[in-house]
This record gives C-alpha cells, structure tokens and sequence, in this order.
C-alpha cells in the first residue's frame, strides 16, 4: 500500500490536530519534517539493561505540547506535565526536541504510514536480534501515555513494556506480550487515590523521589525500596513498588519542592502520607 507521506503547509494550515506552535516549528522546519527518519531511540537509563536486552524506546512530544488532544490524559492530575522526562538530558536538548516532534506531528497527521514505520522498525529489530542472540524490547511510551494496542497485537511474539499514569490501562492490560508498570505519583488527590488503588490492588508501581541521591539533597529513599534506576527491564521485575531518582533537575528547584507536598515526586514534605499509603506492601 502507498503512503502520501509528504506534509504540505497548507494541511498543516488546517489542521486541527496540532497546534499553533506545532504548526510554526513545522512551517520553520518543513523540509526537515519531510525527511525519513528513525521512530525508535534510546536513552541512558535504558541502555543499563542493554547485556540482556536491545532495548528500543520512541519519544514523543507528551500531553497538549503540540497536540491538540492531549498525549498524556491524567498529566494534569498526576502533575508531570513540568516535570517531564522530554525536557531533561539529551531530550531536552534542540535535536531531541525536534525529533521529538516531528514524530508527533507525524503520527497524528499520517496515523496509517505510523503504525507501518513502527511495525517496520520493530520487524527490523527483531530481525537484529536472531542474529546477533540479543533479545529486542520495545517502549513506544517514553514520554507519552498512548494506547498502542493495534501495534502489539500486531507482533505478538515482541515483547513491550511501559510505564502509565492511567490505572485504568494498567487494569484492563491483559496482553501477554505487554507489560505495564502504573507510575505513582503524589500531586492530588486523585492521583494519590489511583495510587492507593494501585496498592490495593498489587500492580507493580513506579514512584519518583525528588532526589538525585547526592549530599545537598535532604531526601533519601528508603533502603527497603527497590531500585527501578538500575535498570528498565520491568518485565522481569518480581517486585511490587520501587524508586527512580528524580531526572533532569538542579539543587534549588529539588530544595523548593522538597517543601512542597502536593509534588509528582514523593518529597519530604509528603514522604510520611507516601509511607501510609504503601504500608501494606513488603517493599
């Protein structure tokens, strides 16, 4: 099947899927736009796990940066939107931001060329995998909160993995190849209920603290915490909650939330609500 995958300035003149910044990055930016490119990279965090697995993330613009509906739909609840993986390290830099969206506004204005990129690159890795014995894995939420079910089911025999703010996703997941871990956060009181469900319940959490573990940070994770920073591979985790390290932040605005306890990150300011809210869990 044939694909019109040029994007023309005036489709994106009307369109209603991306918004006006959306629209002037791509009128700035339209030859760059209509140039082929890789759906899938990686990270630091990730390549940790790469002596068992080639690990193959994508990342995309996340909630309303540029889409019009919105990319993340508890972002505002769970208080990520700020703080958002997109804007730290290499992401946040101008060729991570532009990859960034231009994947973005490649998946909303041309969905069916998408998901044949995706499948093709998955297909790609796989074939990689059987020669060099190196398993492949694959995250197509890095920075996003999308339900990419058609895909997996797809490939049934890829192994996917995420990370979700929707406990809803998280419930309803009964996919083999597709594993979810429901990212916590501490923000409002919905999400410290969806956190509690979570709980209850006994998914595999994820829970960031405002902390990147040096001496100028008063927050310190407990011992008795899984480590979820010293590698990604979820999939193979037999633990039900554990702790990431808070990512591109400085010492001052680490020091100005810890004060705050309405945060995404667990901080000393609601550490103790944080621990009454897992008690029940052997960590």
């Amino acid at each position: 099947m044939g694909y019109n995958i040029m994007i023309s300035t005036n489709e994106l003149q009307s369109s209603e899927l991306i918004n006006d910044k959306a629209k002037q990055w791509a009128f700035d930016n339209i030859e760059y736009l209509n140039k082929l490119m890789t759906l899938f990279g990686s990270s630091l965090k990730v390549e940790k796990g790469a002596d068992k697995y080639d690990t193959y993330v994508m990342y995309l613009q996340p909630a309303d940066k540029i889409a019009i509906k919105t990319l993340c739909s508890f972002a505002t609840k769970a208080g990520c939107k700020e703080p958002c993986l997109i804007d730290s390290g290499q992401l946040g830099m101008t060729t991570g931001q532009n990859a960034a969206t231009k994947r973005t506004i490649l998946m909303l204005l041309r969905p069916d060329y998408f998901k044949a990129r995706i499948l093709s690159e998955i297909d790609k890795a796989e074939r990689k995998a059987l020669k060099t014995g190196i398993p492949a894995l694959f995250r197509l939420n890095g920075t996003s909160d999308i339900d990419f079910s058609d895909i997996y089911k797809a490939r049934p025999n890829s192994q996917f993995y995420d990370y979700s703010k929707l406990l809803s996703r998280v419930r309803k997941n009964t996919l083999a190849n597709y594993d979810l871990t429901f990212s916590g956060s501490m923000y409002s009181k919905q999400s410290r209920a969806a956190l509690r469900k979570a709980v209850t319940a006994r998914h595999r959490i994820a829970v960031a603290f405002n902390t990147k573990l040096i001496a100028s940070d008063a927050l310190a994770i407990p011992d008795s915490m899984a480590n979820f920073d010293k590698t990604d591979l979820r999939h193979l985790d037999n633990k039900v909650i554990g702790a990431l390290t808070r990512k591109g932040s400085n010492k001052k605005q680490r020091a100005y939330d810890d004060n705050q306890a309405n945060s995404f990150f667990v901080t000393s300011a609601n550490l103790k609500q944080f621990k009454n809210i897992i008690q029940s869990i052997e960590v």
